[in-house]
This record gives C-alpha cells, sequence and structure tokens, in this order.
C-alpha cells in the first residue's frame, strides 16, 4: 500500500468514526489533521488488529458485518480525546483566548463520544415482554429456528393479517401492559421484528416477520401508504421539550393534541443526531426506539430524568412514559457464528391516569389501533444474511 493509499484510508476512518462530531464543532483548526496523523502512524498495528477481529467473529464465506467496536473506531476515539484534551492550549498558543471553561464544556458538547444513545438503550432493556395487540398473540412465540418441518411459511396469523391497517370490536382496545412495574399501564406503540438467518447446510432461505401497531388519530380511514407509527429524531429523550420548540406551551399542546391526526407513538429516527453511532457496526444502536409526539409531552408536561440515562420521561410523580427495547433468543447463522438475536423490539407506554388525560383530551371515539405486518422470505440485503 502506498503513503498516499494509506493516507485515504487514514482519513476515511476518521471521516466515519468521528466526522460528524468535528463538523458539529466547527472544524476547530488542525484538529481533524492530526487525529488522522495519529492514526496514520498506528495504521498497520489498527489494520491487523482489525482483520484479526473478522477472523474470530465471522466465517469466511459470511458477508454480514458482524455487529462489534472495532480497532479504528476505538483508536479514532482515543485520539480524537487527546487531541482535544490538548485544543485549549494548542488555540492559545495560536492567539485565540478565552473562558478556559466556556471553551472546555463547548468542545465537550460538540465532541460527545458516540455511545451515549447506544447506552440509552442498554439502560432501557428489558427482558422480552408478551404485551401486545390481541392480534399478534399468536406471535409470543417466535417463529422457530432452521428446520422445524411442522413450520408453516409464511404463519398463517401474519398472512391473515397481511393488508389491514386497522383493527375494529374487540381487538382494538387499548392494549394494557401486564409486566411489573408498569402494570396496568397503556401500550402506546409496539414494533418487533423476529428473523432466523439463511443456511447452506441444510438449505434454508433466511425469514423475517415485522410487527407494527400503535394508538393513532385518523378520523376515518388512515391514508394510503401510511404506517401506524410516524418517525420523529429522538431529542425527547435527552431534553426538555420548550428547550427543542421554542414557546410551546400546555395550552398551545393541548390544541394541537385535540384536532393533529396522526399516530401518537414514532419510530426514532437517528440520522443527523449529535452522538449518534453507526446502525451497522462499533456500538451500534438498538434497531427500534419510540418515542411520543412531542405536543403529547407539553400536555402532560413531562421531562427526561436528571441525568438522563433511560428512554424515560418523568413527572412529579415518577416515571410516566418509557420506552422498553429487547434482543432475545439468540440464534446462529448455521455456519457457526457469533450468536445473534433472533427477535428485536421495543414498545412506548404511558402511566394509566396520563393515558386518561390524553384520551379525554382527543375523545376516546377517535382513537384507532393501526398496524402493520409484513413477512419476507429470503436475504434482505447483503448484511442480513451470508452466501446461499
Amino acid at each position: 500500500m502506498s503513503d498516499r493509499d494509506e493516507l485515504l484510508r487514514a482519513q476515511a476512518m476518521v471521516a466515519m468514526a468521528v466526522g460528524d462530531r468535528l463538523e458539529l464543532a466547527e472544524e476547530p483548526p488542525g484538529f481533524r489533521l492530526a487525529i488522522t496523523g495519529g492514526v496514520l502512524a498506528r495504521l498497520d498495528s489498527i489494520t491487523a488488529r482489525m482483520r484479526e477481529q473478522f477472523e474470530h467473529l465471522r466465517t469466511p464465506s459470511s458477508r454480514r458485518i458482524p455487529d462489534a467496536y472495532y480497532a479504528d473506531e476505538q483508536e479514532t476515539e482515543n485520539e480524537l480525546q487527546k487531541v482535544g484534551a490538548g485544543l485549549r492550549a494548542a488555540m492559545a498558543l495560536g492567539g485565540i483566548f478565552g473562558d478556559p471553561f466556556e471553551i472546555e464544556r463547548g468542545l465537550a458538547a460538540d465532541l460527545t463520544p458516540t455511545g451515549i444513545w447506544a447506552r440509552r438503550s442498554e439502560a432501557s432493556r428489558v427482558p422480552r415482554p408478551t404485551t401486545r395487540p390481541a392480534a399478534f398473540d399468536w406471535s409470543r412465540q417466535p417463529i422457530p429456528w432452521v428446520d422445524d418441518q411442522d413450520f408453516e411459511w409464511p404463519p398463517a396469523d401474519a398472512e391473515a393479517l397481511t393488508g389491514i391497517r386497522q383493527l375494529a370490536g374487540d381487538e382494538a382496545e387499548r392494549v394494557r401492559v401486564g409486566e411489573v412495574p408498569f402494570t396496568d399501564w397503556v401500550q402506546l406503540g409496539f414494533i418487533e421484528r423476529q428473523r432466523t438467518f439463511a443456511t447452506r447446510y441444510p438449505t434454508n432461505p433466511g425469514r423475517q416477520v415485522l410487527l407494527m401497531a400503535g394508538l393513532e388519530v385518523c378520523d376515518g380511514p388512515p391514508p394510503t401508504n401510511s404506517g401506524p407509527l410516524s418517525e420523529l429524531p429522538p431529542g425527547l429523550w435527552a431534553h426538555q421539550y420548550n428547550d427543542l420548540v421554542s414557546g410551546l406551551d400546555q395550552d398551545g399542546a393541548r390544541a394541537a393534541v385535540a384536532t393533529d391526526r396522526k399516530p401518537l407513538a414514532a419510530l426514532v429516527s437517528f440520522e443527523q443526531t449529535p452522538g449518534a453511532p453507526s446502525k451497522e457496526r462499533g456500538l451500534g444502536l438498538h434497531q427500534f426506539c419510540l418515542t411520543p409526539q412531542l405536543e403529547i409531552v407539553a400536555l402532560l408536561g413531562l421531562r427526561p430524568e436528571t441525568p438522563a440515562i433511560r428512554h424515560t420521561l418523568i413527572d412529579d410523580h415518577g416515571q410516566a412514559i418509557v420506552c422498553r427495547q429487547w434482543r432475545s433468543y439468540l440464534v446462529h447463522d448455521g455456519n457457526y457464528g457469533p450468536l445473534e438475536p433472533a427477535v428485536i423490539g421495543a414498545d412506548l407506554i404511558i402511566r394509566r391516569d396520563l393515558f386518561d388525560i390524553l384520551e379525554a383530551t382527543i375523545g376516546a371515539d377517535r382513537i384507532d389501533l393501526g398496524l402493520t405486518v409484513r413477512h419476507h422470505l429470503g436475504p434482505e440485503s447483503r448484511n442480513d444474511t451470508d452466501d446461499q
């Protein structure tokens, strides 16, 4: 590998691991160059360690990227922290002065290590709950692994729900939580993916079932191609609602909640979120996280815990809205590689008294239970399965 190739590789490592944080910090002069230089000086060692990690974590025929924290990310993070520790002195040598506490506080906020959202997910993990809409009761037992001859694909219950967007009657009743310490709370949203991997011997394709459900306000048939969960950034789990939307008060929130037509829960998107690690590798993000709508939080006067270490909103009486996350039923990929979760999911639950306020504001007869069920046979992408 030429010197230019090595430099380009070091630059790519820095950009992938910490590039967004350097941009957020407005590219302090010389900062990226210093980090790249430190990585470049140890590039051979980093590359060798990464090669060993891949050899240990997957078989030669596998194309999936193992869920692990690799040497390039570790070394880049270490280099960022070392350079950051000396930045104030470097700025002073360059004639840039200021309040040292403010300088370092600003840098610390912008250069927050990327594990923060992953750590919140880990703190929010629970054993897989059974709470889910009655229409999903069949999914409590996950789809079987590999060669259960009595198992039909797709599952008859999943097939029966495919294309159904809302439920009515008894199946549309509010879902009550059955697990302590949240007994009798109300489930605002639910998502779970069940997956098995493709195998070569015996030959089996990969299988996947995706279940989504959520309370929503539509005032009629839901919009075409819509889902029971919308999409929002994760800010409510870490920041006060009025820090995210200036001027939003309880009266304005009440008016919005009473008239809006949309799901009450949303899937979290970490795009453009500072401190969010890669979805595919490294410290990693849990695949699914849910959040309430901003106006609901403002109506109920909720706030994150201090410090915000879990996906939990509180009020003066304790926990108020919680996102529970789970990863369970470890399986292998047929090539005796590392175990991976076959079931990944999350739900969003609200304390019963707060749901009563929310329901009264919206109108009980305007809240429906929406759902989406999808099933798939075969590889989803190059990273989902090995070669067949």
